[in-house]
């Protein structure tokens, strides 16, 4: 390109006359200059296409690289998910005996403020403390419930197999068969998951 580009810069500046022809030996040079410049261009277009190729493998190995790499992500945070979730599972269930001994609390102090009579006076106080009881419950509850744990609604409500388990039949007038009618033991759910299952008496 370089000698071209001499060649070009050394033509006169003169312009030829109508009848005036190339010397013979100008139009062989510009002729090999031309062949010269072809088989440049030819080699720099080979190199080119080797270097596009390189380029385009490289993106296609990022493409697949970062592709792997939003997978494998996805992957860590799936299990850093069920990780977070089994911990939580394991460490509630060693407190929901904590919450059934609430709950047998305040059954009792409930039977014993329905069991006054004039000759029996409820003990002293029994009140608050069947206040605290359900507070204590309502807070519990409320805490279960920042990880979406709640208890299964059993008393009144349909039996049903999946969440309950009947450890005792009753029959009881103008209820419905197969309806909860007490609750033994609470049952706790999450999303789709049973944690614990209910045990309930159901209507015969």
């Amino acid at each position: 390109m370089n000698d071209f580009g001499s060649w070009l810069a050394e033509l006169p500046d003169i312009p030829r006359g109508k009848n005036e022809t190339l010397d013979p030996c100008d139009l062989f040079t510009l002729l090999s200059e031309f062949t010269a410049l072809r088989q440049e261009i030819k080699m720099q277009n080979r190199e080119q296409s080797k270097t596009l190729n390189k380029f385009t493998s490289f993106i296609d190995a990022y493409r697949e690289t970062s592709e792997l790499f939003r997978q494998r992500s996805r992957e860590l945070d799936a299990l850093e998910e069920r990780i977070r979730l089994e911990s939580e599972k394991k460490t509630v269930k060693l407190f929901l005996d904590l919450r059934d001994a609430l709950v047998r609390g305040l059954s009792a102090a409930t039977k014993a403020v329905k069991s006054k009579s004039f000759f029996r006076p409820p003990p002293k106080g029994i009140e608050e403390i069947v206040e605290g009881y359900k507070m204590a419950v309502r807070r519990f509850d409320r805490a279960l419930s920042i990880i979406e744990i709640y208890p299964v609604q059993t008393v009144g409500h349909p039996f049903n197999p999946r969440t309950m388990r009947a450890v005792e039949k009753k029959t009881v007038e103008g209820i419905k068969k197969e309806i909860v009618l007490e609750e033994h033991v609470c049952g706790f759910i999450r999303n789709d998951e049973l944690l614990r299952i209910a045990e309930v008496v159901v209507n015969n």
